[in-house]
């Protein structure tokens, strides 16, 4: 796997571990502190939907995207991987497809599995794609400008931290 796109990964993994070793993520799980705000496990099963929903676009996109690549034969003067936090500031709206609608609370290591689960699926998607792939593939989101693949997985782990970071912090102010 291209090493920056591991680095990702562990920065994304060593994050989960720091929220969710805290008391409030051990805590109620589906609490909300503040009416029509998420729980800890909204949130959670929110970041897993996103994660889930980009694993399944990634396979079914990367590989027509990878033959246009090979077809055009071009290379980018630069690989780009700077992914600035879209996050930061107004809160958006989620799409509807990522509003958390469960249907059971999970436990706290049912959340986790998921989320790891998703990201193994994920890696092992990415995995045989080469630097040039990575980079040149872009993703049809204008709202982060259409990243690559590399800047797209950043975008993901700026996305969970975004989410943690809020709820972690409203929980705190309202316990």
């Amino acid at each position: 796997m291209n090493r920056e796109l591991e680095e990702i990964f562990e920065e994304l993994e060593v994050l989960r571990n720091d929220y969710f070793s805290t008391v409030e993520f051990n805590d109620e799980l589906y609490r909300r502190d503040v009416p029509d705000k998420w729980s800890v496990g909204e949130v959670i099963y929110h970041c897993w939907l996103l994660l889930k929903y980009f694993r399944m676009f990634s396979c079914m996109y990367n590989t027509p995207a990878r033959a246009f690549l090979m077809l055009s034969r071009q290379s980018p003067a630069e690989y780009d991987a700077h992914m600035e936090n879209i996050y930061a500031g107004e809160t958006m709206k989620a799409p509807f497809i990522l509003v958390p609608d469960m249907k059971r609370e999970y436990s706290k290591g049912e959340l986790r599995m998921m989320l790891e689960d998703e990201t193994e699926k994920l890696k092992k998607i990415l995995d045989g794609l080469d630097s040039n792939a990575l980079y040149r593939i872009r993703y049809p989101d204008p709202v982060a400008g259409c990243p690559n693949i590399i800047q797209a997985v950043k975008l993901a782990k700026i996305h969970e931290a975004h989410h943690y970071g809020i709820v972690l912090k409203r929980v705190r102010g309202n316990r």
